[in-house]
Formats: C-alpha cells, structure tokens, sequence
C-alpha cells in the first residue's frame, strides 16, 4: 500500500517552482496516473501486483478520473502496462450538487429535523438547497430552520459532539489529533519518514490554500474543475473494473443517500441484494453488489460509524 500526499502542498509534498505549486482537479487525475507509472519503473518487482486506485473524501472527486487515465494508458500502449483492477472510494465526494444537496434528506431520515421541516422545504426550495433563490423567501425562512437544528452537529460523524477544534475538550477526537501536529514536526519522525531535511518547514494538518470549501472559488493554487465524477464513474463500467465504494451510515459531510443516487443513476443490475456483513457476530454495516458484463460495483455501509473515523480507531 502506497500513501501518497496529492496534490502538491499538502502532508510533507512541495513544489520548487511556482508554477510547479500550481494543480487542479483534471491536472491531478494525470499527475496521479504519472507518480504511479514512474513509481513502478523504479520498482519493477510490484508490476505484476493488482493495482487498485484508492482515496477519500474530497479526492474522490479526482479518483475515477486518475483509474480511467490508467486505463487509458494501457490503451495507448503506454509502458510499463499496469495491472489496473479498479478503485476504492471512501466516504466519496462524488457530485457536489447532489452530494451537498443530500444532506437535507440525511438529516430528515435520521430525525435531526421534523416531517413538518422537511416537507415545507422540499416543498419551497423545488430541490436545490445549496444554491436556492435568493428571492425565494418561502424557502430561506425553511433553510434557516433547518441550520438551527444542525448547525451544532458534527457533520462528519453526528453521534460525536462538536468540537472547538482549537481548544478541544479531552473527549473530543480533535482533542487527539493536536498531537499529530507535535509528532509530524518531530526531527526523528521526518527522518523515520525519509523527508528531505528542510523542505518542509512546518508541517501543518490543514493547507488552507487548497483545503475545499463548499463556498470556496478557485485559489491561486488550485482550481476545483471537475465538478461530478459520475462521468467518469461511467466510463469506468464499460473497463470490466472492480469498484468498492464505502459510506458510514452517520456521515453527514457526505452522505450515504448522494451516493446511493448516484450509484442508481449507474443503471446496473442487482447482482446481490441488500444484505448485512458481520464482524464477530455482529452486524457491522450493509452490502450490495451490482455486476454488468465483468464490472463489479460493491457498494457497503459502516454501521453506526463514519469511514473517516472507522479508519483511524
């Protein structure tokens, strides 16, 4: 398993030139494809090793896009051929209407706003409760309804409180994560790391010239150009690829229900019906799968959990 920090600039990764600093979401897909192909030229012994593409949250809107360019290169010939299987998407950002949009409907279903809530907005906004009218005041009257009764949840996992991430009380997970700034800025780890001294002044969780914000334009680093991987998603069916797509029921920064849309707008067969997994006897989330001519999609939930959450316990 390889963990690679793209785009450049944020875990220890850096550009030497400005130009070099600069990326964006369709130029990430290709430089992806590039790092992974030069990787293997160097490590020959990996080539015949099933490559699976993999990321998490944000990224995926690039995922697919990077999987396809494999797929891609293999097609033109390109050398060395990598022994591209398909992709793994976490907690996927996948369509950034839909996905945001869903949050409504998450927060109905699990009870964070009332029938009466649910329906005047769905009934006022005509769907669209990201970027509504402005004019519309029907609809902002029941949008400001639905931002008191959320805004003091933890979107990433709703059965956590929420956290001053600044000043954590011990309980919080944030409260844990101040320590990966102290570790991270070790000498001794980045030397453990193989971090070439001095490129990295301080380390820092969070690039906030490229971290994604829902109401975020362009930076001057980065440009956010791919806006749906649902195309991508697509072309990837007719690649006899094997795709896993993983969602924990409690998230609501990216919702379960947005990616159950856009996995039916697929319009794949039912290969095996909604069914539970287990993990020492215990239901630990949901399954199904759906297969059309040599493409798997695996599509699983993690009960009671978010994925980002479920991977760092």
């Amino acid at each position: 398993m390889i963990f690679v920090d793209l785009p450049v600039g944020t875990g220890f990764s850096y550009s030497k030139t400005w130009e070099a600093s600069r990326s964006s979401d369709s130029g990430l897909a290709l430089q992806s494809y590039e790092f992974i192909q030069k990787w293997l030229e160097e490590h020959p012994r990996f080539l015949d090793n099933p490559l699976y593409m993999s990321g998490i949250s944000y990224i995926n809107i690039v995922l697919p896009a990077a999987t396809l360019e494999v797929y891609k290169g293999n097609d033109r010939g390109n050398q060395p051929r990598l022994n591209i299987k398909g992709c793994i998407c976490v907690s996927p950002l996948t369509d950034k209407f839909s996905d945001f949009n869903s949050r409504l409907e998450f927060a109905h279903r699990v009870a964070l706003i009332s029938d009466d809530i649910y329906e005047s907005t769905k009934g006022t906004c005509n769907g669209n409760y990201i970027n509504p009218d402005p004019e519309n005041n029907a609809c902002s009257n029941n949008l400001q309804r639905v931002d008191e009764c959320t805004r003091d949840i933890n979107l990433s996992y709703i059965l956590d409180p929420l956290c001053d991430a600044e000043n954590p009380e011990d309980k919080c997970r944030e409260a844990a994560e101040i320590y990966l700034d102290y570790w991270a800025n070790y000498k001794i780890v980045q030397k453990a790391l193989h971090i070439r001294e001095g490129t990295i002044e301080t380390w820092h969780k969070l690039n906030d010239s490229i971290a994604y914000d829902i109401n975020k334009e362009d930076t001057t680093c980065y440009s956010y150009d791919i806006f749906s991987s649902v195309d991508y998603h697509k072309q990837l069916v007719a690649r006899n690829a094997q795709v896993l797509i993983l969602n924990g029921d409690h998230d609501m920064n990216f919702p379960y229900v947005g990616t159950e849309k856009w996995i039916k707008s697929l319009d794949l067969p039912i290969a095996s019906p909604w069914t539970p997994w287990f993990v020492s006897n215990k239901v630990a989330g949901y399954r199904t799968t759906y297969a059309k001519n040599g493409y798997t999609l695996t599509y699983e939930t993690i009960k009671a959990r978010n994925m980002l959450v479920s991977l760092i316990a």
